[in-house]
């Protein structure tokens, strides 16, 4: 049997590492002092995809924010920080999950499907990099990626269950009025991996004036909430069990051949 500490977030909509927001996470985690910690999806400034029409200034402000922003990533005292950044990869403009240690950011995959409507023209901002839900370990526990809308493709985490993950991490950027539907495809993904399932999202309204609805999660292998953020508690956290993932992955629906 192995525990995990892990925490979840919902963070401001332009978050910049070295602010006082950031210094307010990075104090609140800290005191905490967790395994695994996940950030919303592309956490550090402005929601660039919330724009219509692609802009180059803007994607390269955006990779630069981000690339300092894991740069602080040190500040959170953890040992392992989860999200995903802007990155040019092989001529392509990737929204990219990565795990970050000690020893730096490693990129585990890019995001495969992306809307094309108000707020989320992320069809015209990013392309799929290479196509595989791979794994990677955190500490005793594996680890894979459903970023935001690839949570809504449950044959992705049916994979995940049959890898033997542990625990899948899902970053979202989402608004406030889809949120019910976000909790169904969540709770959808443990249920259907047998795995822990960690969503942080943006909360709060942002230059632009698009508003993000909050409410981080987190699933456990029985598709149960256990623990969410709110916007007096912007961080949770929660200790997890391998081997209650192990052994749902040993029960229905998880073992029903396809």
């Amino acid at each position: 049997m192995a525990k995990l500490k892990i925490g979840i977030c919902e963070s401001p909509p332009e978050l910049v590492a070295g602010s006082a927001e950031w210094t307010q996470l990075a104090l609140a985690v800290s005191r905490q002092a967790p395994d695994l910690f996940l950030l919303n999806e592309m956490p550090f400034g402005p929601w660039i995809a919330g724009a219509a029409a692609f802009d180059e200034r803007q994607w390269r402000e955006s990779c630069d924010l981000h690339d300092a922003g894991i740069l602080k990533l040190g500040d959170l005292g953890v040992k392992a920080v989860a999200g995903t950044r802007p990155r040019e990869l092989d001529g392509k403009r990737l929204n990219e999950a990565f795990v970050w240690t000690q020893a730096g950011a490693r990129g585990l995959h890019s995001k495969q499907y992306f809307p094309d409507e108000e707020g989320y023209y992320e069809a015209r901002w990013f392309e799929a990099g290479e196509r595989h839900f791979q794994l990677a370990a955190v500490g005793p526990a594996q680890v894979g990626f459903l970023i935001c809308t690839e949570l809504m493709f449950n044959e992705h985490a049916r994979h995940y269950g049959r890898s033997g993950t542990h625990v899948i991490l899902a970053p979202r950027a989402v608004g406030r009025g889809s949120l019910p539907r976000w909790l169904v495809a969540t709770r959808m993904a443990a249920i259907v991996s047998g795995a822990y399932v960690l969503s942080s999202n943006r909360n709060g309204c942002d230059s632009r004036g698009q508003m993000f609805g909050g409410c981080g999660w987190i699933i456990d292998p029985q598709g149960e909430l256990v623990a969410q953020t709110s916007a007096a508690t912007p961080a949770v956290f929660y200790e997890i069990d391998t081997d209650f993932a192990e052994q749902a992955q040993r029960e229905y629906p998880c073992y029903v051949k396809e």
